[in-house]
């Protein structure tokens, strides 16, 4: 057995512009990922019967959740196979922590985890780049997932440049509303609204402290889904106001297309406090405290 973390993923910022003819629109975004607090896990038992997806976890009866052929682990798999002709046997179990259609790549993170899981337990020898181009196909946020640490993703997703200089590692509480997000709504919403004017391709901040790195990301960058978010989850635009007067926070912002937000802060202590008190306010509201930064994957010997 071998299993791996599928870690959340952060946008500390995304820049949409304008759709496309085909539907898709340019992306600019700085994405960082969780540690292993924030989270999905997912683990390979080889077996003699054709591959399957097993759910588990707090979220696996959630009624967004299939372990059918839709679920994004089994296409990835399906891409799999197809890149190097074999039908792979065994078992896939899917431990589902992380929200669902919040905004924050679960589902993406997971198909990304599962490419690197088959990769390493089957001996198959794809490079990272060719684990990216399979992900392609699979959502713009999965080749970011695959490379699995802070990146530029640009064009349809599709386009990854490293993160150079790396953003600093930051504390930080990631809070979603119990509402689902999906992506379709809100960038239509943002279509309605016009969004994506003046859309350009930015370098990222250049600091080193976090505090100033934050500085930077605060006067300079931002999220433009934010408000096509909030015209689908009202609770969003309440929770980046609270995020915003806790103690030590340094940003609060929207991740990806909502509903989850985050808060950076320069240290532990004050997310820790930030988040026991977010817990008191909003108890039905899934909150974690991690540190962004690479997301390691984390592979390990699965247990018997």
């Amino acid at each position: 057995m071998l299993s791996i973390s599928a870690p959340a993923k952060i946008n500390l910022y995304l820049h949409v512009g304008p759709v496309r003819s085909y539907g898709r629109h340019p992306l600019d975004s700085l994405v960082v990922f969780a540690d292993a607090r924030a989270a999905d896990r997912l683990t390979y038992e080889a077996m003699d019967e054709p591959l399957s997806l097993t759910l588990s976890g707090p979220l696996a009866d959630h009624p967004f959740m299939s372990a059918g052929e839709d679920n994004l682990v089994m296409r990835a798999v399906r891409a799999l196979e197809a890149r190097t002709g074999q039908s792979f046997p065994g078992r896939i179990t899917l431990e589902k922590t992380l929200p669902i259609a919040a905004g924050i790549g679960g589902g993406s993170s997971d198909a990304a985890a599962a490419l690197h899981l088959l990769n390493t337990a089957l001996g198959l020898g794809l490079t990272e780049v060719e684990l990216c181009d399979l992900a392609v196909p699979l959502g713009g946020d999965v080749p970011a997932c695959v490379a699995g640490r802070p990146v530029l993703m640009r064009g349809d997703g599709d386009r990854l440049e490293p993160a150079t200089p790396a953003p600093p590692a930051f504390p930080a509480v990631i809070v979603t509303p119990n509402r689902p997000c999906p992506t379709g709504p809100v960038f239509k919403a943002f279509d309605q609204m016009n969004g994506g004017e003046g859309f350009n391709e930015t370098a990222p901040p250049e600091m080193s402290l976090v505090e100033r790195y934050a500085e930077q990301l605060t006067a300079a960058f931002r999220n433009d889904l934010d408000k096509a978010a909030i015209s689908q989850v009202p609770e969003i635009s309440e929770l980046l106001s609270r995020l915003n007067h806790f103690r030590g926070v340094l940003l609060a912002r929207l991740s990806g297309s909502g509903a989850s937000c985050f808060a950076l802060f320069s240290r532990e202590s004050d997310a820790v406090t930030a988040s026991d008190q977010i817990r008191l306010k909003y108890p039905d509201y899934w909150v974690r405290v991690t540190r962004l930064g690479n997301a390691g994957f984390d592979l390990q010997p699965g247990s018997e």
